[in-house]
């Protein structure tokens, strides 16, 4: 006798579902690092323009970016 199989999930229906999801998700990642990468860019327009004010005496960034705010707002997920 052959077991029952209309209980049974549709694998396909399943893996499909989460390609989809998954995605979804690498794209909102794609988005949300280049909106970072925006904010970045704000803060070191933001920061050069400080620098350029007399008597103001700020750290140079390093490679890093600002406090290290760079290297922190884009973790390898990959």
């Amino acid at each position: 006798m052959l077991p029952n199989t209309d209980d049974a999930p549709d694998v396909r229906a399943i893996v499909m579902s989460l390609a989809s999801e998954a995605a979804s998700l690498d794209a909102h990642v794609r988005r949300l690092r280049e909106e970072i990468s925006g904010v970045d860019a704000r803060l070191d327009a933001v920061h050069e323009s400080l620098r350029g004010l007399p008597g103001l005496a700020l750290p140079d960034p390093g490679p890093g970016g600002i406090d290290g705010v760079k290297g922190a707002a884009s973790p390898s997920i990959d």
